[in-house]
């Protein structure tokens, strides 16, 4: 099939290719900024581990030890393979994870957590 152009006396038909060829441009852009969010997403939960020591709160971290010595305890480094949204672990303690990022948690919890199978790979 061949393209059409527009007659030059046709002022619609050249303002309609005009348009058109702008907003190529723009959904070019666009595509452009999402692959580099998509990206920058990748690549932040490969990164970041979020602390999950204590319930009730997160924070970002920067820490990438897999095993570190505490006062009470080890804490290891974990990835859950589905969100969970508010989970009791023991008397007033919630945590809530979303999948794929990392967690740096108690030893306990992350038995607890491989137990019903909510781990991605093994301790």
């Amino acid at each position: 099939m061949a393209t059409s152009k527009a007659k030059p006396t046709d002022t619609t038909g050249r303002m309609r290719e005009a348009q058109l060829k702008d907003n190529a441009e723009a959904q070019a852009e666009r595509a452009s900024e999402i692959a580099m969010a998509n990206v920058q997403k990748a690549v932040a939960l490969e990164t970041e581990v979020i602390d999950a020591t204590e319930p009730n709160r997160a924070t970002v971290i920067v820490d990438e030890e897999v095993v570190i010595d505490s006062g009470e305890g080890k804490t290891v480094t974990i990835r859950v393979v589905e969100d969970i949204e508010n989970m009791t672990f023991g008397a007033g303690n919630y945590f809530s994870f979303k999948a794929g990022q990392k967690y740096k948690v108690t030893e306990l919890l992350a038995r607890h957590l491989e137990e019903k199978g909510y781990l991605a790979g093994s301790l």
